[in-house]
């Protein structure tokens, strides 16, 4: 049997019958139905959930990591390519020239052309994702600092060492507060040849992470306040691989995205 609904007396407490205008225990008069307070209807909107604080902070924290890699990763990646800082100072302790050697192979040369040739056939046919992916990936790369390998000028006429051309080659070692480093630079030089003895500043990429052998691209000695003397001994320049494949990701993308407008 269904539960009969009484009414409840405000003031005792006593329940009534269903229909009674006043109490039948103290006589005090009942409310009327539509005086009660009505429950919410079934179909209304669930109210909307309060974010705690710590989700809040969390996506306050990931969205400050996502701004750090897009603003330090990029600028770490045009400066790269565009004013890189010297890769070591130190006083050069030993010169040696020698007229010819074979020309050092280049893998990053032929991973760049690789990947600049897949981009492009994605970017052409407008499908954005795989562009995306990588400019975010070198993106974050960059930001990492990951400087090797890389490739220089002379890879476009050597074909990335394929053809075994001879260059001249400049080896010098140089003293600096942590050690002695070896240098090496490939290709015909211009510029002021620094002398045994001169403080230096060599613009590179090292070759080991201990940091003892160092492909140089510049050389540029220093008088004794510091400042630059004559012109920098320079060779042809070395392109880190991860800064270039994220400004040739980054061009891909948006070359993607026009194609798929069209």
């Amino acid at each position: 049997m269904a539960a009969i609904q009484t009414v409840r007396c405000q003031k005792c407490g006593h329940e009534n019958r269903p229909g009674a205008k006043f109490c039948a225990h103290c006589g005090s008069p009942l409310p009327r139905p539509e005086d009660l307070p009505k429950p919410p209807p079934s179909d209304a909107a669930p109210p909307t959930p309060v974010v705690p604080e710590e989700a809040k902070e969390a996506a306050k924290k990931i969205w400050d990591i996502v701004k750090t890699v897009v603003t330090v990763g990029g600028r770490t990646a045009w400066l790269e390519l565009t004013n890189p800082e010297p890769a070591l100072e130190g006083t050069l302790t030993e010169r040696l020239k020698v007229e010819s050697v074979t020309m050092p192979k280049e893998s990053a040369f032929w991973i760049t052309v690789v990947a600049g040739i897949v981009l492009l056939v994605f970017a052409l046919t407008g499908r954005w994702l795989l562009p995306f992916l990588a400019t975010v990936a070198f993106l974050v790369l960059s930001w990492l600092k990951w400087r090797r390998p890389y490739f220089s000028a002379l890879s476009w006429t050597n074909l990335g060492g394929l053809l075994s051309k001879q260059v001249p080659s400049w080896n010098l070692k140089v003293r600096t507060d942590k050690g002695e480093v070896q240098v090496v630079a490939y290709g015909d030089a211009s510029g002021d040849e620094p002398q045994i003895g001169d403080r230096v500043q060599v613009w590179g990429i090292f070759d080991d992470k201990a940091q003892t052998r160092l492909r140089a691209w510049k050389v540029q000695a220093m008088d004794a306040t510091g400042k630059p003397k004559g012109q920098p001994f320079t060779f042809p320049r070395l392109f880190p691989l991860v800064p270039t494949l994220f400004f040739l990701s980054l061009f891909m993308f948006v070359l993607s995205l026009l194609a798929s407008i069209r």
